[in-house]
């Protein structure tokens, strides 16, 4: 169990990092325009008794690359750095969305040091997020969101943007080489059945198992996700509700060459137990305190104070 004495470590979601190692040109790593979401949360920390630099530490990492990289490359260093200038045997992750998708990756993983005494998770799409199909598989915003910006569909559209401009190539291709972490995050086999096939008047959910964009990262963390109760990590998973998610993709079948394997998305339907970005379903699949907060993917950051503070409190 923690103590006093634990160091914590924020890892933020998709776009919330930024370095010249993401786009040449922006600098240093930093939260980039994400902080006017991340910075208000870690001043919300340091309220809790938390000092930035100090027994608080941010992991930031290359959200285009793989999620197995950052965990790597990025977390698995930071986790080192802050237990080295600390003294402390042992961390807490708090994360957010991809973030603790990052999370998983190292304390389930082959280079975890039994270093992590909490996870815990705010909107993280355990088992993935159906709009993300739209993105990898399309290159574009899901049909019916073109009107419904939030802070995560504002950031793709604008990178995707930025990868089209900046790299050449088809679309596709280039999506596929340059942002290969998106993949990482489009639904896996525990999301189930997500994408309704539309053929003439007939709408059948087109098994997961027959489809072409499959994720075989989340497949195999989830498939071991049972390491974390063996391994001692407190899970603590927090999800939004009562925001216009999508859930299923509607789709068609697609005769260009190059993209929407699976299908071209017209339609999405939409559940209400979601936080605009991840459902429910996707969040509380990992196993532990499950706790339910109404707003957005962002708004539950700062609306989860009174669930965090009993449990990294000082």
């Amino acid at each position: 169990m923690r103590t006093d004495h634990t160091p914590l470590i924020v890892i933020p979601g998709l776009f919330g990092s930024m370095s010249n190692e993401i786009i040449p040109g922006t600098g240093g790593w930093s939260f980039g325009l994400a902080g006017m979401v991340y910075e208000p949360f870690v001043l919300m920390l340091e309220t809790m008794g938390y000092r930035r630099g100090e027994n608080l530490f941010i992991c930031f990492y290359d959200w285009s690359q793989k999620i197995e990289h950052s965990a790597s490359h990025y977390l698995a260093k930071t986790v080192t750095m802050a237990k080295r200038q600390t003294g402390a045997e042992r961390v807490n992750l708090i994360s957010h969305s991809m973030g603790g998708l990052v999370a998983r990756a190292y304390v389930q993983g082959d280079e975890y040091q039994n270093d992590v005494d909490q996870l815990i998770q705010l909107c993280t799409p355990n088992a993935g997020s159906a709009p993300n199909y739209s993105y990898w598989a399309g290159g574009e915003l899901p049909t019916g969101e073109k009107g419904k910006i939030n802070f995560v569909h504002f950031y793709m559209r604008w990178y995707l943007e930025y990868l089209r401009h900046h790299y050449k190539g088809s679309q596709m291709d280039v999506i596929h080489r340059h942002f290969p972490g998106l993949l990482d995050i489009v639904p896996g086999s525990d999301y189930q059945n997500y994408l309704i096939m539309k053929e003439c008047n007939n709408r059948a959910l087109l098994p997961y198992t027959h489809m072409k964009t499959t994720n075989a990262f989340l497949d195999s963390l989830n498939a071991e996700r049972s390491i974390l109760d063996q391994r001692n990590i407190d899970v603590t998973v927090i999800a939004g509700t009562g925001e216009e998610s999508i859930k299923y993709l509607e789709v068609v079948p697609y005769t260009g060459t190059g993209a929407w394997v699976d299908g071209e998305v017209t339609a999405a339907a939409y559940t209400n137990e979601g936080d605009g970005d991840a459902i429910q379903e996707s969040v509380f699949l990992l196993d532990g305190d499950h706790y339910t907060v109404e707003g957005t993917h962002i708004e539950v950051l700062y609306k989860s104070k009174d669930i965090l503070r009993p449990k990294i409190g000082r």
